[in-house]
């Protein structure tokens, strides 16, 4: 599977909750109202603040799309999103003080001429596509708005020992480039150079939706209320109200709001499950799908003391085996089952 994360930014209250970490001296977070669209964004106020988000798995190519607003320009050429050896970017999207969009290594050196412009102030949707490599033996392409501004081959995009990315750096890092500046970041999709989407994926949103009424079946026990009710808040609310199991094969599935898009290509799913256990010893559960008519469980994955985010990304739909379909979706369940 070559999608490796999304996020639109609308469930989660804190940067822990998006797996993600604050920068030294950072001034970053989440909020419900700093997306392209209204909805949840990530947010700073300084070019030189941001956030990192380790994805999991090294990756020797593979790239970023990612929606990006800036009220100002730097003050001096910034990134603005990097891949990372851990805290250490390889290659990343930079912005010049004049307007033009760069491509940057270890954050300072920029790796070819200016390419491309930016709106100012407003979103722009930013990709960038890299083979990670030593001694001129990586690439590099940079798209915005969907048209391609840069292209190079045989050119170095390593800066640390290892020609691989496994973390994404939003923002610059270390104080200072502009002054009075407002930054949001929207719609992040991060996948790898194989398997199944290896990009360019093209300007895409990352849309939550969520549990709104009874599913096929309904065996877990609420705190109170319906079901659904219990786990259909806009972020986790822990213990104010849930849904819990003792029996391992029961599970909880739960009809779903629909889409906003009525037209368009899915790239991926993404179920998001918050769960605990409440004792000592071993507990797994793992995400259900219903497309249609059969069930279908995803992978199984333990689960600790403290309320986490559980994450599974599909490419494909289980019950046809080739992409989802908005149609699909809106008609689905999704649920969770216990399994040990």
């Amino acid at each position: 599977m070559a999608l490796l994360y999304c996020n639109g930014f609308e469930c989660y209250a804190s940067l822990g909750d998006a797996g993600m970490t604050g920068m030294a001296n950072n001034l970053t977070g989440i909020g419900g109202t700093y997306g392209r669209y209204g909805t949840g964004g990530l947010f700073s106020n300084d070019y030189g603040r941001g956030a990192y988000l380790p994805i999991g798995s090294p990756e020797s190519s593979g790239g970023a799309a990612f929606a990006y607003y800036h009220s100002v320009a730097p003050t001096s050429s910034r990134v603005i999103l990097a891949l990372n050896d851990l805290s250490v970017p390889q290659i990343a999207v930079g912005l010049s003080p004049t307007g033009e969009v760069l491509a940057m290594r270890d954050q300072s050196t920029v790796v070819v001429g200016y390419s491309g412009s930016y709106v100012l102030p407003g979103w722009n949707h930013y990709e960038i596509k890299a083979t990670i490599g030593a001694s001129s033996s990586g690439s590099v392409q940079i798209w915005v708005n969907g048209a391609s501004v840069l292209s190079l081959a045989s050119v170095t995009t390593q800066t640390s020992a290892n020609s691989y990315f496994y973390c994404i750096q939003f923002g610059h890092g270390g104080n200072g480039g502009g002054t009075g500046c407002t930054l949001y970041w929207d719609d992040v999709v991060v996948y790898s150079g194989t398997g199944g989407v290896t990009g360019p994926i093209g300007d895409c949103r990352v849309q939550a939706i969520r549990p709104s009424g009874a599913g096929a079946t309904t065996q877990m026990t609420p705190s109170a209320g319906s079901n659904y009710a219990c786990v259909d808040e806009t972020t986790p609310n822990g213990d104010t109200d849930y849904v819990s199991e003792t029996t391992a094969g029961e599970k909880d599935t739960y009809a779903f709001g629909n889409l906003t898009s009525t037209s368009g290509t899915i790239k991926g799913i993404q179920i998001l499950i918050s769960a605990r256990k409440d004792d000592a010893g071993t507990r797994s559960i793992a995400p259900v799908y219903r497309p249609a008519s059969t069930d279908y469980d995803g992978t199984t994955v333990s689960v600790g003391d403290s309320y986490a985010y559980r994450r599974e990304i599909t490419e494909v739909s289980p019950e046809t085996s080739v992409a989802w379909t908005i149609a699909e979706i809106n008609g689905a369940e999704f649920g969770v089952t216990l399994k040990a």
